[in-house]
């Protein structure tokens, strides 16, 4: 463990008690009973849920100079319930590197990121999960590059339809160039999760159902490309070029909102907003 300050240790305490003070006993499956004086669990019911000695948490809450493991501060994290950034807080406050993330829950894209990608139209915007699905879109997205309400989970996800979907290569006119930084910048997240089965089903299935992925996937090639320029074609509105970049999302480890934007007054940002007019009106690129 690396060597705390006492200003840290002063932080973890708060940081724990107040943490403790949120939950209610009821909220992990505990009897509230009638006799408790402050809100939350009591720091003997973070210790038995944790599975760890109730002297060494009470001297841990109180800033005591102890050794922490990060199994234990993993235990204590789940014990009061704490989301990803809280969790990393917490290992920094203790002086340890934060474990790998947890990924059994469900990824969730919150109804205010839902308002975000509306309000950044005309620029298609969708947010990215850690394993390349798309969980969420606006209109312009959705114009350009499919309607993805209408598809199924297995549809929705980029790379099975960037390798396995023949529309997406009329969509990217340099498929062959942004082929292999794709599978990249996928292994590069994908080696966090390996050994989930989602991942290895989507990668055994493009493995034996691709040939160009297979081949990128051999090379062994590992890229983190959060922005850069994008050549689209959409039959509409011709060929366009964009910027785009992607930025993580809060709670969820590598999921990702990602944005494609065209300068203000640009003949791509009124591409862009002809795409949101209605199909009946003669477009012309």
């Amino acid at each position: 463990m690396n060597e705390t300050t006492s200003a840290q240790r002063h932080e973890l305490s708060d940081f724990l008690r107040t943490r403790r003070a949120r939950i209610s006993p009821s909220d992990v499956g505990l009897l509230n009973g009638s006799r408790r004086r402050t809100p939350g669990l009591r720091r003997e019911e973070v210790a038995l849920l944790a599975n760890i000695g109730v002297t060494w948490y009470t001297r841990l809450e109180q800033g005591a100079p102890i050794n922490v493991s990060t199994d234990v501060l993993a235990s204590i994290a789940r014990a009061l319930q704490l989301t990803e950034y809280e969790r990393e807080h917490l290992f920094m406050l203790a002086g340890q590197r934060p474990a790998e993330p947890t990924v059994a829950e469900t990824e969730r894209v919150s109804p205010l990121l839902q308002r975000v990608l509306d309000s950044l139209e005309p620029c298609p915007a969708t947010v990215r999960g850690r394993r390349y699905d798309v969980l969420a879109w606006n209109r312009t997205a959705a114009a350009l590059f499919g309607d993805y309400a209408s598809m199924d989970r297995r549809h929705r996800n980029g790379l099975w339809r960037f390798f396995m979907d023949p529309h997406y290569r009329t969509i990217f006119p340099r498929w062959d160039e942004a082929a292999p930084k794709l599978v990249a910048n996928f292994r590069g997240i994908a080696a966090k999760y390996i050994d989930q089965p989602c991942f290895q089903k989507l990668i055994d299935e493009l493995l034996e159902s691709s040939p160009e992925f297979r081949h990128f996937w051999t090379q062994h090639d590992v890229r983190n490309c959060p922005d850069g320029l994008k050549e689209l074609y959409h039959p509409r509105i011709g060929r366009i070029t964009l910027e785009y970049t992607s930025m993580l999302v809060p709670e969820f480890p590598d999921m990702r909102l990602v944005v494609y934007t065209a300068e203000k007054g640009s003949v791509e940002e009124r591409k862009l907003q002809r795409l949101l007019e209605p199909v009946s009106e003669p477009l012309t690129a």
